[in-house]
């Protein structure tokens, strides 16, 4: 499909404006949006411009629409107060298939490749200019000529080289305080903020969205009324007093100019699961593949759980991969028992039966998905043990995988060459080692794939931080997604990432037990605290077991023996 950025420019109809790039205090220079112009042979114009989701369900960051190379390049002009070596960093997302670019100043010039972040938000090093004092002018190129790739720009940063030791978490730190943001117009909440949702009794309840910078934002809720300002750039957030079950109540949100009302609201048990397929599945998930000829992805046993349990005080918020899109909230009925996801739906049913309260689960999970895509990438970047793994993979191990790639593809491509003369099947595809940290997506972008951390931002950040009582994690086929990090380093920096985002220091973390997950995976879980290994041990091999109220049970067991 070809590209026209006209059409992300409908989007986002606001035009600012090209002005001076200012210095940051420490003397670096942050060239965003804001600042730039759209060069078109030798034509300057305002830069097209459309919003960008900014980490927790908003449309608040501003990027600049993806440029095609014979629609010219991206110029910003600045006055350098101090002559020197600056450091390029590019922010970037989007990029689909892989971008190729060029940051140039005069006669210096810096290419690179972006890599597809899958929507994410990414910081790529480009390298280092040496700039004189005085007038500036930067320029950004697409040098990539697919047709159907395309990459949106967030800002670019250039910082003296005395300030090299910035981490990666400091720089999208500094980046996110002075960048262009898109700032609210009118009173706005969630998607988790519903009709029908359940809020965790006998704990605090964080209830937040955005308004008017300074607007006046009062939440009423069964006899309970919190005010509080939106800040300058729209956030605001109340918390409401630990309540006991019961409901349905109605929730009143109000910033003086517009009232939203969401109608029967509960109070009971709320609980989160996440994951991949395994959290996903529903009984009609993909029936007849996983059990040839079979009419449901689930046995009997799950379906007659589901079918006899459903219950009006039982609500689902799901958004996964292939099936639940919304993150509304909704009953579990009759008539959708068979397409919410399973084992959470299954553990809810087991609670209710038991605790005789309203329960919700919120489901945010992903077919196929790494567990290195469910922490953010700060997270990543910042945790010791992941960064020393890549650091022994890239020094000890990466070397030798890359010394023995070239007599493997020889191989391989005899092996191909041989699969077609003789009609059988080819051999699948010998690709090149992945770089420490990345995936190998081809030889333009040199290994770096850096999907890490995206469906934080995507699913588990626009939750943060409604109550929940505590979280259920189905993951391991699809491994970490992080080349030369392993679960054992991985799903502890997740389970320290998710507690402290939610500010709960021991929220109770309980994971399936995987056949993939290495023998030193429950002793580092175990270390943290607070967390329970559900056994798996009889319930079956294959990738998608479908007897997930058997999974059900031994997670309502633990949860009984956590908690209830």
């Amino acid at each position: 499909m070809k590209m026209r950025p006209w059409i992300f420019a409908a989007l986002f109809p606001l035009v600012l404006r090209a002005e001076p790039v200012a210095p940051l205090p420490n003397g670096a220079l942050l060239l965003d949006p804001q600042h730039a112009s759209w060069n078109k042979d030798g034509v300057l114009a305002p830069p097209r411009l459309q919003p960008f989701p900014d980490g927790d369900g908003f449309d608040a960051d501003v990027v600049l629409a993806p440029v095609l190379p014979a629609e010219g390049g991206l110029v910003w002009e600045t006055n350098l107060p101090k002559a020197g070596r600056y450091l390029v960093t590019l922010e970037f997302a989007q990029a689909r298939h892989g971008n190729g670019f060029e940051i140039s100043a005069g006669e210096q010039v810096l290419s690179g490749f972006a890599p597809d972040t899958r929507r994410g938000m990414a910081l790529l090093e480009v390298g280092a200019l040496d700039l004189p004092e005085g007038a500036q002018t930067i320029q950004l190129k697409n040098t990539t000529t697919i047709e159907n790739t395309f990459m949106s720009v967030g800002a670019v940063y250039l910082r003296p080289a005395a300030v090299c030791d910035m981490t990666r978490p400091e720089i999208r730190a500094t980046l996110a305080q002075y960048k262009t943001h898109q700032t609210p117009k009118e009173l706005s909440l969630p998607g988790v903020f519903s009709d029908h949702m359940v809020l965790q009794r006998r704990m605090a309840a964080p209830v937040w969205g955005r308004a008017a910078a300074g607007a006046a934002v009062s939440v009423r809720f069964r006899g309970q009324t919190k005010e509080t300002r939106a800040s300058d750039n729209g956030r605001w957030k109340v918390v409401l007093d630990p309540m006991e079950a019961g409901g349905p109540f109605e929730m009143e949100i109000s910033d003086g100019a517009q009232t939203k009302r969401l109608s029967d609201v509960l109070v009971g048990e709320v609980w989160l699961g996440s994951g991949q397929s395994n959290m996903e599945v529903s009984v009609k998930f993909l029936p007849g593949i996983t059990k040839p000829g079979a009419p449901y992805e689930c046995d009997d046993d799950t379906k007659t759980l589901l079918e006899s349990g459903c219950d009006p005080l039982i609500r689902i918020s799901a958004v996964t991969r292939d099936h639940n899109k919304t993150p509304q909230w909704t009953a579990l009925t009759q008539e959708n028992c068979l397409d919410v996801p399973a084992l959470m739906s299954s553990v809810a049913v087991l609670l209710r039966k038991k605790l005789n309260i309203p329960v919700g689960v919120v489901v945010r999970c992903e077919s196929s998905s790494s567990s290195g895509i469910w922490l953010s990438r700060d997270a990543v970047e910042g945790d010791l043990e992941i960064q020393r793994q890549l650091g022994e993979y890239a020094k000890n191990v990466y070397p030798q995988l890359a010394a023995e790639y070239p007599e493997k593809l020889k191989a391989w491509e005899l092996a191909q060459e041989k699969a077609k003369a003789d009609g059988s099947k080819p051999p699948a595809r010998q690709n090149p080692p992945p770089l420490p940290g990345g995936f190998v997506v081809g030889a333009a972008s040199n290994g770096r794939f850096e999907h890490y951390g995206i469906n934080y931002t995507n699913r588990i950040e626009p939750v943060i931080p409604f109550a929940v009582r505590g979280v259920v994690w189905d993951q391991g086929e699809g491994g970490t997604g992080i080349a030369g990090a392993d679960q054992t380093a991985v799903m502890p920096a997740l389970v320290r990432s998710w507690r402290t985002a939610w500010a709960r220091p021991e929220l109770p973390f309980l994971y399936v037990r995987k056949n993939q997950h290495p023998e030193t995976l429950p002793g580092a879980m175990e270390a943290l605290g607070n967390t329970v290994q559900i056994n798996n041990r009889g319930l079956g091999q294959i990738n998608h077991p479908p007897d997930k109220a058997a999974y059900a049970r031994r997670v309502f067991e633990q949860m009984e023996r956590l908690l209830y």
